[in-house]
């Protein structure tokens, strides 16, 4: 096994654990904002879907559809949530991430591999741009964002190359500890909502 797929290997469980943790603080967030748990069991949909066709895909198996699907169920939860709205910065990495797209030697591979980096972002970018996130996990949560667009862009010209991959551990590894962090706020304001 080559040093790119072992470190993958092991970042590949790391996004599942902060996965299952975006989706456990939603709940939360979910239960002090709006009562009850409303949209967050598809951002765990999403996250899982997405996860199942990457790796699908990197097993020959033709999963693209839910490497599609899966990003749609977490931009669709966290809008309808009302928890995190579209801001310039999450459009301005998108189109670098279409960027890094075109400069890749495999257009159609790197643009399944895009859908599945634009589900990461749109959860690292639920911490950053979440209106009750304190400030130091959100500016590491923005930081963790911006990690992983710098990834897709030298990912597309140096494939699988040492910085790549370092940069892509460093994002998953900031975004992790931004959601850690983001715990103790989120438990607070619910356990204040509960002693109303």
């Amino acid at each position: 096994m080559d040093s790119y797929s072992l470190v993958m290997s092991v970042d590949g469980p790391l996004v599942l654990v902060g996965i299952f943790l975006t989706w456990h603080l939603t709940r939360l967030v979910e239960r002090n904002r709006l009562g009850k748990e409303k949209l967050s069991w598809l951002i765990l949909a999403g996250g899982l879907i997405t996860t199942l066709g990457f790796i699908g895909h990197l097993t020959g198996f033709n999963l693209w559809l839910l490497v599609i699907i899966g990003p749609a169920l977490v931009a669709y939860s966290l809008s309808m949530s009302r928890l995190v709205g579209a801001k310039l910065e999450m459009l301005l990495q998108i189109c670098l991430m279409v960027v890094s797209v075109l400069l890749s030697k495999d257009p159609r591979t790197y643009t399944i591999l895009m859908f599945s980096a634009g589900s990461l972002l749109l959860l690292m970018d639920a911490v950053a741009f979440y209106s009750n996130s304190p400030n130091k996990p959100a500016s590491m949560a923005r930081l963790s964002a911006w990690l992983l667009v710098a990834f897709t862009l030298v990912n597309a010209v140096y494939y699988r190359s040492l910085p790549a991959v370092l940069l892509y551990t460093a994002s998953v590894s900031l975004w992790l500890t931004s959601l850690l962090l983001s715990y103790p706020s989120a438990k607070a304001l619910t356990s204040a909502q509960e002693g109303l």
